[in-house]
């Protein structure tokens, strides 16, 4: 009889097909199916977050430039300079890898390196591409993360010294961070080893690197998709930067200027044969953060994805994979089913709201337990706690798009409304979780 009605809620608790609202759909984790979050704190201090949630920060500053030090968690710091507002490296927490652009010479540092977190694995990796050994370890999810040497002057680092270019690739996006760029013209070697870039983060305030009018001449030669200013004078900033105005009065002819309020910009591969399409994109250097009611039924589901979680996370994949002599689900399927249904529901909101950018991300399984087919079999408790934690992360990520959505009226692309399906994910969390803690009493439950 529980049986039966845990069957009836999950097939009433079911997504709206694609087709329904017009949404293209994803049906797998491939990484280059969405997007990147690159979000700028002001000055040259930029955050990338990937689907894998790994998290890169560059450049993290110190609290003497006027800006009030963000409380970040990173799997890898890069710092392209030793300059006080570039290098606050022990400002990030979560014990991240530092790599640092420049040696103690003050010579760029050739980095060609990559970085993941295997599956059934919580320890992150941090290895040189030098074989083809070390490049067969590369998944979808890796990050790549290459160093180019620039100057910090116009004059070969006479007046400044070097600093470093860093290209990340992630997901399908190149992101290019230009550092303290003072150089007017990008070098032959230097655009050779730069080679296609989707999104640059280009140094627009003058003074000590290249200000809003050569700055265009350096985007005339990388031809990036995107351009995100950064290095500039904001309101809180007390070094005396140039505004970005400068640069934005300059943008050329077919250009799409975007001017953000938050400091967060979703960015998906772009298709080989895509249209070209250029956007200057401003952010804000403050992150959007949900208030009111919306906040406090977002905390509710996030919490209880984190309960849920730690009771996943000790399972072997064994016991994941164990089949109840009662007929019911797998511990497995109800961590896919719990993280696929809250992933589905957001992703078709999202796509919903920013449809060049979002897909419908359907990862759900199969609702009879005989045709159930596990997406990762190999998986033990913790990889599949993580899983959730990934897609519990992307919809906080990117939660900006939630912004005036009303909270009793059907949420875009969907029949729910924000306020009964914040509620209900809530619900769902622990329900399923005490179904599976009531499979720990089963007669047959291995030990391991």
């Amino acid at each position: 009889m529980r049986y039966l009605v845990s069957l009836i809620l999950a097939v009433m608790f079911t997504v709206p097909s694609s087709a329904q609202y017009n949404a293209p759909s994803v049906a797998s984790a491939k990484s280059d199916s969405h997007p990147v979050a690159i979000r700028w704190w002001g000055q040259g201090m930029v955050g990338i977050e990937s689907w894998w949630d790994l998290t890169v920060v560059i450049d993290p500053y110190n609290d003497k430039i006027g800006y009030e030090v963000p409380e970040l968690t990173a799997d890898l710091v890069l710092v392209t300079h030793e300059h006080g507002d570039h290098n606050n490296v022990e400002a990030v927490k979560g014990e991240p890898v530092v790599s640092r652009g420049l040696n103690s010479s003050g010579e760029v540092h050739p980095i060609w390196k990559l970085l993941d977190r295997f599956a059934n694995s919580s320890e992150t990796e941090w290895w040189w591409r030098e074989t083809k050994a070390d490049s067969t370890k590369q998944t979808s999810h890796s990050v790549v993360v290459r160093s180019i040497p620039a100057w910090h002057d116009d004059t070969q680092g006479k007046q400044r010294g070097a600093t470093a270019l860093f290209k990340v690739e992630v997901d399908g996006v190149s992101i290019l961070h230009c550092g303290d760029l003072g150089q007017s013209k990008l070098t032959d070697k230097q655009m050779f080893l730069i080679g296609p870039v989707d999104v640059m983060l280009l140094p627009v305030g003058g003074v000590y690197t290249i200000d809003g009018d050569s700055a265009w001449d350096i985007v005339e030669q990388v031809k990036p998709r995107i351009v995100i200013p950064i290095h500039y004078k904001t309101d809180k900033l007390k070094i005396p930067l140039e505004p970005v105005d400068k640069f934005v009065e300059h943008m050329p002819a077919g250009w799409e200027l975007n001017k953000v309020s938050h400091n967060t910009l979703a960015v998906k591969a772009s298709p080989k044969d895509a249209e070209a399409k250029h956007k200057l994109v401003v952010l804000d250097y403050k992150p959007w953060q949900p208030t009111g009611e919306l906040a406090e039924l977002m905390k509710e589901m996030d919490t209880a994805c984190q309960e849920s979680q730690k009771v996943f996370a000790p399972l072997t994949a064994n016991q994941m994979s164990w089949q109840p002599p009662n007929g019911t689900h797998t511990p497995r399927w109800n961590a896919e089913h719990m993280m696929g249904r809250q992933l589905g529901f957001f992703s078709q909101i999202y796509s919903a709201i920013e449809p060049e950018t979002f897909t419908h991300i359907d990862l759900n399984p199969a609702q009879m337990p005989p045709d159930f087919k596990p997406a990762h079999a190999d998986w033990d408790g913790a990889e599949e706690a993580r899983q959730m934690e990934r897609a519990n992360a992307y919809v906080r990520r990117f939660a900006y798009l939630l912004n005036g959505v009303d909270l009793d009226r059907p949420a875009p692309g969907s029949r729910w409304t924000l306020r009964r399906l914040l509620k209900q994910m809530d619900r769902h969390f622990g329900e399923h979780t005490a179904n599976v803690e009531q499979k720990f009493q089963l007669e047959g439950w291995p030990a391991e």
